[in-house]
């Protein structure tokens, strides 16, 4: 009788020692055995708590993201070159032009002031430099426009100071090829792959906010200048050829072959 309650008083004991021990529950899917959560672990896939893994290094040396609204560099802007001032003390004198009646002469009107003080002479495509004696009534010589001229040669006429003349005129009939260009002088012709400062702010005066580079005539170049007023072109030396009220780009041949150079 008391080995009954003593054997009894066991299997009690081993029952509840029994209910004490931790249930595990294994989760769903397969589960990772000591090899793969190792391999997965060093990958950096996946952290024990399932927490992904933080590189200090890789979160500190992240640039800041560049917001879409700027600020932003402001875009390269080339300095203007313009055409240099002939020299006749340096520069030979070329052939002086036919004189003729007819308006055929094509030249430049240049303002001479700070060379000797010669104040407006026309320089032809040949380099000549003219001294205009007695134009004819009507439009001003106006510095930076290029002109064609009918004239004769002055045998008399006042003397000036100006030593860069190589003879005096008198203009007998005057035509505007080209208005003038606002610029001192004119600009060397160049293919701007970037815009010069003379065309920023040829654009900043009349709010534009493209320029865009057409090829021109005789292998040179032409700016479209885009506004809220319309169209703006001029050609690479700075002469307007185009403005608005008119379509600019009818003067293109072809305007598929427009390169945006500056956007504001």
């Amino acid at each position: 009788m008391k080995s009954f309650w003593y054997l009894l008083a066991l299997a009690f004991l081993f029952s509840a020692c029994k209910s004490l021990q931790p249930v595990t529950q294994e989760p769903a899917g397969k589960p990772y055995d000591d090899t793969e959560l190792a391999e997965v672990i060093g990958n950096g896939n996946v952290a024990p708590g399932g927490e992904q893994p933080v590189d200090e290094q890789s979160a500190t040396d992240q640039p800041e993201p560049v917001s879409p609204n700027g600020p932003y560099l402001p875009p390269d802007i080339a300095e203007t070159l313009y055409a240099p001032f002939v020299q006749r003390s340096v520069t030979p004198k070329p052939a002086l032009p036919r004189a003729r009646n007819k308006c055929s002469l094509a030249v430049e009107v240049r303002n001479y002031d700070g060379l000797d003080g010669c104040g407006v002479l026309l320089e032809t495509d040949d380099g000549a430099l003219l001294r205009v004696g007695i134009r004819p009534r009507g439009d001003v010589l106006e510095a930076g426009t290029r002109i064609s001229i009918g004239f004769e040669y002055m045998k008399d006429y006042e003397k000036t100071a100006c030593q860069n003349e190589d003879a005096v005129v008198r203009v007998t009939c005057m035509r505007l090829l080209r208005v003038s260009s606002g610029l001192p002088r004119p600009v060397v012709c160049e293919g701007y792959d970037k815009p010069a400062r003379w065309l920023v702010e040829a654009a900043q005066s009349v709010g534009a906010t493209y320029i865009t580079r057409f090829p021109w005539r005789e292998g040179r170049f032409a700016y479209l200048l885009e506004s809220a007023e319309g169209q703006y072109l001029y050609d690479c030396r700075g002469y307007l050829i185009c403005r608005p009220r008119k379509n600019c780009l009818s003067f293109i041949e072809d305007f598929s072959q427009g390169q945006i150079i500056y956007e504001n």
